[in-house]
C-alpha cells in the first residue's frame, strides 16, 4: 500500500514515512568505475510502522528504474522522458554522495557519484539539469551529529547497541503530474529506527522539492 501511495502522493508519503532504497541482493552490478543500471521491479517491505525497504530487482519487464551506488565510482541509468506518472527512479543510500540528472533528446540520465568524487564533467551525457548534493539532504552534517549523539546517549545510559547501528539518507525520484521531482527521507538506527529531521524543519524533503529544479517531461 505504501508503494502505491508513494507513486500517487510522493510528498505526503515522504512526510509520513521513511523509504530505504537499494538493489535486491545479487541484482545489478555493484563494482566498477562507471556502471549502468536499468529497468527494475520494486518490492516494498514494511520493517516497522512508517519504515519501508524498497528493493530493486533487475527486470526488462519492470516499469521502474534503478541506478547503482558505487563506493569508488559512478552508477547511472537512462530513463525515457515519456514514462508514465508514478514511475520511480531509485538508487542506494546517499551519505556523502551527489546525484546529477542530465537530458539529451527524449531521455534523462540519472547519475550517482560515490562520495561526490568520481563523476567527471565529460562523463555526463547531454546537459545537466538538476543536482542533489550532500548539503541538500544533510545540511551541516546533521545526520552524522545526530548519530554520534544517539550513540553517546545510549552508552551513558548503559544500553547495549545490538543489531544495525547506522544512519542514512535516501533520495527517490518520482514522476507526478507530468514531471519528476526528488524526495528525501532519512533514518537513524540506534536501538531502534527513528526518522531523521533537518535542523530548520521536520523534513529534508522540503529542501529537495522547493529549492531544486524539477525535471519536467516537457523540458
Amino acid at each position: 500500500m505504501s508503494l502505491s501511495n508513494l507513486r500517487a502522493n510522493p510528498k505526503t508519503s515522504c512526510e509520513r514515512n521513511v523509504y530505504r532504497t537499494g538493489p535486491m541482493p545479487g541484482s545489478f552490478k555493484d563494482a566498477g568505475d562507471l556502471v549502468e543500471g536499468g529497468k527494475c521491479k520494486i518490492t516494498c517491505t514494511q520493517i516497522v510502522t512508517g519504515f519501508y525497504d524498497l528493493k530493486a530487482q533487475q527486470s526488462e519487464s519492470g516499469t521502474d528504474y534503478f541506478y547503482p551506488w558505487l563506493q569508488r565510482g559512478v552508477g547511472f541509468v537512462c530513463v525515457p522522458k515519456g514514462v508514465p506518472d508514478g514511475t520511480l527512479v531509485i538508487t542506494g543510500g546517499v551519505n556523502g554522495c551527489t546525484l546529477v540528472v542530465s537530458e539529451l533528446g527524449t531521455n534523462y540520465y540519472f547519475y550517482h557519484d560515490g562520495d561526490s568524487k568520481h563523476l567527471k564533467p565529460g562523463t555526463v551525457i547531454g546537459n545537466q539539469i538538476a543536482k542533489v548534493a550532500p548539503k541538500d539532504y544533510d545540511p551541516f552534517d546533521f545526520g552524522q551529529k545526530a548519530f554520534i549523539d544517539a550513540i553517546t546517549q545510549a552508552k551513558l545510559s548503559g544500553k547495549n547497541l545490538d543489531g544495525d547501528v547506522s544512519y542514512g539518507y535516501f533520495v527517490v525520484a518520482v514522476k507526478n503530474a507530468g514531471r519528476f521531482a526528488f524526495y528525501s527521507t532519512g533514518v537513524l538506527s540506534v536501538g531502534g529506527l527513528k526518522k531523521l529531521p533537518v535542523p530548520w524543519g521536520p523534513l529534508a524533503l522540503q529542501v529537495l522539492t522547493d529549492n531544486l529544479p524539477l525535471i519536467s517531461s516537457t523540458h
